[in-house]
């Protein structure tokens, strides 16, 4: 039987929690999306590094909206080398990937026939690109918005998407708690990431769980304050920091109890009132 000390994603998620992006990147490619992804079915060779000058590379979106948005910052860097990027992600990220400089981007919900040289998963870049220290991955602002939308306040998200294996750690029990701060305002999902970040551009601050609205504000380099459950915290947030290694304009608000957000909470009113 398996147990989390033998899963190499486990270890994996421990190792890059902690900062040790050397020794965590290269056992996060066991990860299930990698293994089980549409691009490992593809028939390609996978790029591992080497020279991409000229070549069209097939590059795979994987796991979440947010997985998506945060990792997309490193599609510049691919075009940088030479690469005819292919860009294949959610439909909700698609212009978004435009944005971002894709040569074609495309639905991975939808088979496509492709016409690349190698392909890579997009979690796996930054094993590919070298980006070991926090420094490598560049926090600042690489998203823009092309219609911001007027109004100021304090855009406040308190759930996230149901399924999500974490949510009922993640989210909130409802808005009540966040809808207390002043100037709150509530943000709804957009069907498409680039109408948020209209959303999202009009507003002072971000108050939020842990969602893809927490991507989006930190790549636009919106103030954005994240609200983080004691219990299974993403690795992506450290541990027992208030500052983030992927965005400059993110702080993080941790649960001092299990369940128990009214402190979190307080210290973000706090911060917007300085």
């Amino acid at each position: 039987m398996t147990t989390p000390a033998d899963d190499p994603v486990e270890q994996a998620l421990e190792l890059l929690r902690t900062g040790r992006y050397a020794e965590g990147w290269p056992l996060f490619e066991a990860r299930t999306s990698r293994t089980k992804g549409p691009y490992m079915r593809c028939g390609l060779p996978e790029w591992q590094g080497e020279s991409l000058a000229g070549k069209r590379l097939f590059l795979a979106g994987e796991q979440g909206i947010g997985d998506e948005v945060q990792f997309g910052r490193f599609v510049p860097r691919l075009k940088a080398l030479g690469a005819h990027v292919i860009a294949s992600v959610l439909p909700m990220n698609q212009r978004l990937f435009q944005q971002l400089g894709a040569d074609v981007v495309m639905d991975r919900l939808v088979r496509n026939d492709l016409r690349a040289d190698v392909t890579v998963g997009l979690l796996s870049l930054p094993l590919r690109l070298g980006c070991f220290h926090e420094d490598d991955f560049g926090r600042q602002p690489y998203l823009r918005a092309p219609s911001p939308r007027a109004g100021g306040g304090v855009g406040v998200v308190w759930r996230g998407r149901p399924e999500h294996g974490n949510d009922a750690n993640r989210s909130l029990p409802s808005p009540d708690l966040l809808l207390r701060l002043p100037n709150a305002r509530l943000l709804e999902p957009q069907g498409d990431t680039i109408e948020s970040l209209n959303d999202l551009a009009g507003l002072d601050a971000l108050v939020t769980v842990d969602t893809s609205w927490a991507h989006l504000a930190g790549a636009l380099g919106l103030p954005c304050h994240i609200l983080l459950s004691r219990i299974s915290t993403d690795w992506r947030w450290g541990v027992n920091r208030s500052d983030s290694p992927w965005y400059e304009s993110v702080r993080l608000y941790r649960q001092r109890i299990p369940g128990v957000w009214d402190h979190p909470i307080e210290d973000v009113r706090r911060a917007l009132s300085e």
